[in-house]
C-alpha cells in the first residue's frame, strides 16, 4: 500500500511542476528563426524518450512518470517537462508503448500522443530495438511531429538495470505564426546517446537517465511501476 501511495502522490505532483516557454512572440524577428529551431530541437529531443525495460521482467502493464529536464536555460528558464508513457506486452518479446497526456503552462495548454514499437532479442545478451512517433499538440504557434529510432543494451549489475544506447530523432515543425523571417514548416534530425540506471525499492523503480546529443544534454529522473 505505501508503495503504492508513493507512486500516486509523484504521479500527482507532475501535474503542478512544469515549467517552459514555447511561444514565439518573445523574439524579434532577426533571431525568429534561430530561437524556432532551438525550440524544435529541444521539443523533439524530450519527445524521443522511450521506455526501458529488464530483461527478466514479465509484467504485461508498465507506467511510467517523470521529469525531463535541460542542463542550460532556454530563454532564461529552467525547462522541466512531463514525461508519462504507457506500455504494454503482448508477448515476452514485443513491447507496445503509448503516450497520452496533456498540460497547463502559463500560456499554453500542450497535448502530448504517440505510440511505439519495442523488440527485444538476444539470449547471453539482452538488445531492445524500438521505433516511435509523437506529436506535440494544443501550442499557440506551431505543431511538432518527432520520429525516433533506438537501440539499447540492458546490463545487470547487482540489483541495478543499466540500459546503454543510441539513437536518431527527426521531426517536422508546422508554424502557426506570421513572420516573414519563419518558414512554413521546419524539419531536423538529431543524433544521441543515451544512458539509464534503475534501481527497485519494493514493487516499483526508481531510475535517472541522461542524453546527450551534439548540442542539448537532457536529464531525467522517472518512476516506474508494473502490473499484472
Amino acid at each position: 500500500m505505501k508503495t503504492h501511495l508513493v507512486f500516486i502522490c509523484y504521479s500527482f505532483a507532475l501535474i503542478f511542476g512544469q515549467s517552459a516557454n514555447f511561444r514565439y512572440d518573445i523574439y524579434n524577428d532577426s533571431e525568429l528563426y534561430n530561437q524556432a529551431v532551438n525550440i524544435s530541437n529541444i521539443s523533439s529531443f524530450w519527445l524521443s524518450d522511450q521506455l526501458s525495460i529488464a530483461q527478466d521482467d514479465r509484467q504485461k502493464v508498465i507506467i511510467q512518470f517523470g521529469y525531463s529536464m535541460y542542463s542550460k536555460l532556454i530563454n532564461s528558464l529552467s525547462w522541466r517537462l512531463p514525461v508519462m508513457h504507457l506500455g504494454i506486452k503482448p508477448t515476452e518479446n514485443l513491447l507496445l508503448s503509448g503516450r497520452f497526456f496533456g498540460f497547463h503552462l502559463e500560456r499554453d495548454t500542450p497535448q502530448i500522443i504517440g505510440s511505439g514499437i519495442h523488440y527485444n532479442f538476444g539470449e547471453d545478451t539482452f538488445w531492445m530495438v524500438s521505433f516511435q512517433k509523437s506529436a506535440i499538440n494544443g501550442l499557440n504557434d506551431f505543431r511538432l511531429v518527432s520520429s525516433s529510432f533506438h537501440l539499447e543494451r540492458y546490463y545487470k549489475i547487482s540489483v541495478f538495470d543499466i540500459f546503454l544506447g543510441i539513437g536518431t530523432n527527426s521531426y517536422i515543425n508546422r508554424s502557426y505564426y506570421f513572420s516573414s523571417n519563419l518558414p512554413d514548416k521546419i524539419e531536423g534530425d538529431i543524433k544521441y546517446f543515451s544512458a539509464k540506471l534503475q534501481f527497485p525499492y519494493k514493487d516499483i523503480k526508481f531510475g535517472i537517465s541522461s542524453k546527450l546529443s551534439s548540442e542539448l544534454q537532457l536529464f531525467q529522473f522517472f518512476i516506474i511501476k508494473g502490473f499484472l
